[in-house]
């Protein structure tokens, strides 16, 4: 009984260890604008995401897509599985495209692919996160 009871303890214990790798990286908005972050295991300068335009999706998609990956002016937001994206995603690299929400809502979608207005973008790698506490700062200071 007691081997029983001591296995399950490893059990749980390794369960709770899992767990607690699980970790949120925090987006900070330092601009006059909001913004819009979106993500890609390769360059999103090189390769270019057009289906983050209102044009390309519902109204309640678009919503839904502000809602969980705009952040407005001088404030943040922790986006929970995006620390553990990075982890899965090939040489664990990971690209963060910076958008401004005003530009998808003013341009139409042929201007936003002839312009393609990224402000910037980041390339960080596992590494990189950790190294940085898992915040990332836009406008960054470099």
């Amino acid at each position: 009984m007691k081997r029983h009871f001591f296995l399950l303890f490893i059990i749980a214990m390794l369960v709770l260890v899992n767990c607690s790798e699980h970790q949120s990286l925090e987006f900070v908005n330092n601009s006059e604008e909001t913004i819009l972050v979106v993500h890609n295991n390769k360059s999103v300068i090189k390769n270019p995401i057009y289906d983050i335009h209102p044009e390309e999706n519902t109204k309640s998609e678009y919503n839904e897509m502000l809602n969980f990956h705009a952040i407005k002016p001088h404030s943040n937001k922790n986006i929970d599985y995006w620390g553990d994206y990075i982890r899965d995603t090939p040489n664990d690299t990971m690209y963060l495209g910076i958008f401004f929400v005003i530009d998808l809502d003013t341009m139409s979608l042929e201007e936003f692919k002839t312009k393609y207005p990224i402000r910037y973008e980041f390339k960080v790698t596992l590494q990189d996160m950790i190294d940085r506490d898992w915040t990332l700062i836009y406008p960054p200071s470099e």
